[in-house]
């Protein structure tokens, strides 16, 4: 599971934004399918990352705050492959508290560079990865790549002011991006190199938005939608759509629950999508970030 931290759903390849250059993640939603409208629960760090590992929705684990750590009852999604056999781990951000990070068998602050210490350990067993890229949270480094983002070709959202100062900044987000994609295309070139890529469903997906006005941390589509691939070549079929309905990411942990035939528990919320053919409902929530600004849309009629 690749998840950006901060990533705005607009901002790869797949997603329409041809300025940016994710050419690994782009080969990743050709292999597999790209779900147009999945939304995340909170519009934050560490409820959204909580909320997908636990199936449960912020409110109900009592982790609707920003920083506020999983409690020690609850489990979450490693906790229920250990007793199927399946080895652990996750890697650099967290962002989900020691009851949480306990859950996991293996950690590694790095993300690619560490990625074959992780399969070595695993061995012949089936295995769960949780890696939390820092990319493109800010503070950005500026160690710029070998092509940096030119501030004059970055595509503008209608939110923001175009001016000089935010192109510029635009552009090393950007570059984040791109060293997050190049990551995932080197962890995919050694799955590729044991021969375990086809049989592994690689999830790609960001935690809230982009941290930009009207986006990160607020209720609008920017702060909740996320991208959402899911590669599987023995079982999904290459360049696959699905954008009849919506997607929720509280829905994660039930259906790779579902695929590794372990029944979800009846208190949790989410719905396994494996099948794609139901539309869930998808609701968000926002509190402490760091103003009280509680806020949670309405249901549909």
């Amino acid at each position: 599971m690749f998840i950006g931290d901060d990533l705005g759903w607009r901002d790869t390849g797949p997603y329409g934004n041809a300025a940016i250059r994710t050419p690994d993640i782009d080969r990743l939603a050709r292999s597999g399918l790209r779900v147009e409208r999945a939304f995340g629960t909170s519009p934050q760090c560490s409820p959204s990352r909580i909320s997908i590992l636990t199936g449960k929705y912020p409110h109900s684990t009592r982790t609707e705050d920003l920083h506020t750590p999983l409690p020690e009852t609850e489990r979450m999604l490693p906790s229920y492959l250990h007793a199927r056999g399946y080895f652990t781990g996750h890697m650099a951000k967290t962002h989900y508290g020691p009851a949480a990070e306990r859950q996991f068998r293996w950690y590694s602050a790095r993300t690619a560079e560490n990625f074959p210490d992780f399969l070595d350990a695993a061995g012949a067993r089936p295995f769960l990865l949780w890696v939390g890229f820092h990319e493109p949270h800010r503070p950005y480094r500026h160690d710029a790549p070998a092509e940096p983002h030119a501030p004059a070709s970055v595509k503008l959202p209608p939110h923001l002011a175009d001016t000089p100062e935010t192109r510029a900044d635009l552009a090393v987000y950007y570059d984040a991006i791109a060293r997050m994609d190049r990551g995932i295309g080197e962890m995919l070139a050694e799955l590729e190199r044991r021969n375990l890529r086809r049989s592994t469903l690689v999830v790609f997906l960001s935690d809230n938005g982009a941290p930009f006005p009207r986006e990160k941390g607020t209720l609008y589509d920017s702060g909740t939608r996320t991208p959402l691939i899911l590669s599987w070549p023995e079982v999904i079929p290459a360049g696959a759509t699905y954008d009849r309905g919506l997607v929720s990411t509280v829905d994660l942990t039930p259906t790779i629950l579902e695929l590794a035939g372990i029944p979800a528990p009846r208190d949790m919320q989410g719905r396994s999508f494996r099948a794609l053919l139901a539309e869930p409902a998808s609701y968000a929530g926002r509190a402490w970030h760091p103003a009280v600004r509680p806020g949670r849309p309405a249901p549909p009629p």
